[in-house]
């Protein structure tokens, strides 16, 4: 896969100039290592290019894509009023390509998003026992506080190769026992395989 493209304007974090850059770069990095990891796990071995490289042509797949929106969101709103204030945000634009012909092929394409910081604050645990407050706030806060541009890296890169995984398993590629189900919008989340199978005594 190749790392996304990220046009600066479609980050609102809290750097600028050389900060940004990096933290750009950085951000492009993980998320492509996130997202090769659960290839690699789920539907088949996979590698991030090196920028500049071409995919190699033949019997594989190149994954891209853009990110529309991230926003840093403020970790003190979160923390403290929590509800959605403060909240992150990550919104990316995907394309799946086979490299068989001359020329890439796209044949499958999605777009994420998910945010965090949807969790309550402090100021949620309020009641005027207040022998009940303090660890009240202080469970809200930590768990307020936990949302953030890593948390919601990690869930694009599972939902991407999700739906990639969904797609090997409707042309079948993979069995259904190794398929993720993407969470898609305005339906339950699928229930997910364990990771590992307990086996059965005697075999």
């Amino acid at each position: 896969m190749q790392e996304f493209t990220a046009p600066l304007d479609s980050f609102r974090v809290d750097r600028e100039g050389n900060d940004l850059t990096t933290f750009i770069a950085a951000e492009k990095r993980a998320l492509a290592q996130a997202i090769v990891k659960q290839l690699n796990k789920y539907v088949a071995p996979a590698e991030v290019l090196p920028v500049g490289q071409k995919p190699p042509q033949g019997n594989c797949w190149l994954v891209t894509g853009t990110y529309d929106r991230v926003n840093q969101g403020s970790r003190a709103l979160r923390t403290v009023v929590g509800f959605g204030a403060g909240g992150t945000k990550l919104e990316t634009r995907v394309q799946v390509y086979s490299t068989a012909g001359k020329k890439p092929s796209q044949f499958l394409s999605l777009l994420t998003s998910g945010g965090s910081g949807v969790a309550p604050g402090a100021w949620a645990a309020f009641t005027p026992a207040f022998a009940f407050y303090w660890p009240g706030a202080i469970g809200n806060a930590g768990g307020a506080s936990l949302g953030g541009l890593s948390i919601d890296r990690a869930r694009t890169a599972r939902e991407i190769v999700a739906t990639i995984s969904e797609y090997c398993f409707q042309q079948g590629l993979i069995s259904e026992r190794k398929t993720r189900r993407p969470k898609k919008l305005g339906e339950l989340p699928p229930i997910q395989r364990p990771d590992f199978v307990i086996p059965r005594s005697g075999l």
